[in-house]
């Protein structure tokens, strides 16, 4: 895998949806009848943090639904062109629903220079759709994935387990016809109850019943699916044909500087304001990220050198190639097993261990985080 650390990415949020999922505890809106304002508030917070000294290798457009708002699409162009550097070649990526997929879209994405698409289906079951307050249904879906398939040269499709009901047939029925079209990439998510959302009230009352057992089961069914296809898992997730990993997010993964834009969009970046790196929140509140033109933070965190430490081994072990010792070195100025060494002597039954990586063994990954909170806390 090509090292990553050291891009530096774009977050963009469109928080703008037809309908709230039953799982989604995102910060997305089903009304977008504020959309004008949001998207002049989003442009100027573009053109006043614009970073002109600093390439930018990735760009991620994510939501909430951007494919609703293509329509706003040549103005945040516009704002980016005027305020930004963009590497020749960098990876656009954008997330889409099924319902939103037209040729309006489609245009306005490939004149954005979006070269990465990802889309959310999630199952192919109507019944389980229906469940789970999707806007789509299948048909609309395998619609979407023929004109993308045909649009974009890299396309991947977000699909979940551990849904209500949900069998193991019916996700080789969905992984089945997935891998019918050209896609490059495949995220597998386990269902995941946030408080707020729809099923986990229904779960907090009885009405179904999570099993993590079946769980476990239903991911093992994909991966070994995804496999036979010809896909190889990077990332706990995250599944791709050869050369197809998201850079946006492995750079995150390996610890990059990345700088979000819009509401509530989170940034990292190293080495701001003295401390080792500082993380800051946009506004929450979409009539103040309004009000205020874009400009302004919910939370500012300045991450200290141990904070900074622990972070990079949580997010490179969860890459299937774990974390690179020698990054570690460079960016914290000491060695791994002077800081890590017993913790990893303790778990070394779950883990890869050679000269510059360490990774946790693919067979535990899907109880990786009790892995990795056994190591950093």
């Amino acid at each position: 895998m090509r090292d990553f650390s050291r891009d530096f990415s774009l977050y963009i949020h469109i928080p703008f949806c037809r309908s709230k999922c039953a799982y989604c505890d995102f910060l997305s809106f089903a009304d977008d009848s504020c959309a004008d304002a949001y998207f002049e508030a989003l442009c100027r917070e573009i053109r006043a943090k614009g970073e002109k000294t600093r390439a930018v290798d990735h760009i991620y457009v994510g939501g909430g639904t951007p494919s609703i708002a293509y329509r706003y699409f040549p103005m945040i162009k516009q704002a980016l062109s005027e305020s930004f550097i963009l590497k020749e070649g960098a990876e656009i990526s954008m997330e889409c629903n099924p319902e939103s997929v037209t040729a309006d879209f489609v245009a306005a994405a490939r004149d954005f220079g979006v070269n990465r698409i990802s889309i959310g289906v999630q199952t192919l079951s109507d019944p389980l759709l229906m469940r789970i307050g999707r806007a789509h249904d299948r048909a609309q879906a395998l619609a979407a994935l023929d004109l993308l398939t045909k649009s974009f040269p890299d396309v991947g499709a977000d699909v979940m387990v551990g849904l209500p009901e949900q069998t193991a047939a019916d996700v080789c029925d969905t992984l089945a016809r997935l891998l019918a079209f050209p896609l490059k990439h495949i995220s597998c998510y386990s269902l995941i109850l946030e408080e707020g959302t729809r099923l986990y009230d229904e779960a907090q009352k009885g009405l179904f019943a999570p099993d993590e057992d079946v769980d476990v089961d239903l991911y093992d069914r994909a991966v070994e699916k995804l496999y036979e296809a010809g896909f190889r898992r990077y990332e706990i997730s995250n599944f791709c044909k050869y050369g197809a990993l998201c850079g946006y997010n492995t750079s995150v993964w390996q610890y990059g500087d990345y700088l979000g834009l819009g509401l509530g969009a989170a940034s990292f970046l190293k080495g701001k304001d003295g401390a080792f790196g500082v993380r800051e929140r946009n506004l929450t509140d979409l009539s103040e990220y309004i009000l205020h033109g874009g400009v302004g933070y919910s939370e500012m965190e300045e991450i200290t050198l141990e904070e900074g430490m622990r972070e990079f081994v949580m997010l490179g072990l969860r890459l299937e190639e774990g974390l690179n010792l020698s990054r570690f070195r460079e960016l914290f100025g000491m060695d791994f097993y002077a800081r890590f060494g017993a913790e990893i002597k303790e778990k070394e039954e779950y883990l890869l261990i050679s000269e510059d990586r360490i990774a946790i063994r693919p067979d535990r990954f899907y109880v990786s985080n009790a892995i990795i909170g056994a190591i950093i806390d």
